[in-house]
């Protein structure tokens, strides 16, 4: 019996990253790119695809993270500024939701099982933690493909192979790739040090290293 086939998705209005393969072998990974979109053709683009790519090569199951949650538009108050401040760009929430919609409508329609799943999860199953602020667990989720052999372009790539990991876990836990929590930890030691607020450094060797390494040439 053939391993399943498994679609997971890292949904984005600009890129939308893919992990796409049986469980226990190497995804293919590439991405959905936008323009300057608007949300409609977002979703035009995305369903379009999704519509071509089922018709050819039916998953067994379609994977993505799941949408913000609507409490995300209510924001929390900033006492220094003396108002509300949202916690997600309601624009971007709004595009997400919709672009999800048109996958979980595409997937009933071609009777494929379709499951979202909380960030946080696919961090905490993938990286060990999902507790860390976005960037430092993108570059995290980034490094940990190129150990595995994934080698991913980009960071939606690798969010949506993450999420094929998970998936794996689920609906084929004998065949996942093993990811030790030793794994997660000598990756987050070997990586560290980076500013993570600059986007810049996100790829780059940390910075102290650097310094070591030019004190004893």
């Amino acid at each position: 019996m053939n391993a399943p086939l498994i679609l997971a998705l890292d949904i984005s209005k600009s890129c939308t990253g893919v992990a796409q393969g049986r469980a226990g072998e190497k995804p293919r990974l590439y991405s959905i790119r936008g323009k300057d979109d608007d949300v409609t053709r977002a979703v035009s683009r995305l369903g379009r695809w999704l519509i071509e790519l089922t018709n050819v090569d039916r998953p067994d199951f379609i994977y993505s993270e799941a949408s913000i949650s609507a409490a995300a538009f209510m924001g929390k108050w900033d006492a220094e500024a003396g108002r509300i401040q949202m916690t997600s760009n309601p624009q971007t929430t709004v595009a997400l939701a919709k672009m999800t919609g048109v996958v979980e409508f595409i997937a009933d329609m071609r009777s494929i099982a379709y499951r979202s799943a909380h960030v946080q999860t696919v961090r905490k199953a993938f990286i060990g933690s999902g507790h860390l602020k976005g960037p430092e667990a993108k570059r995290r989720a980034f490094e940990l493909c190129n150990v595995l052999g994934w080698t991913p372009s980009n960071r939606d790539e690798s969010d949506a192979a993450a999420v094929h990991f998970y998936a794996q876990t689920i609906v084929a836990p004998s065949l996942a790739p093993l990811i030790t929590p030793m794994m997660q930890a000598e990756l987050a030691n070997r990586i560290g040090g980076v500013e993570i607020e600059d986007a810049d450094a996100l790829f780059r060797a940390p910075k102290v290293k650097a310094a070591r390494a030019r004190k004893w040439r």
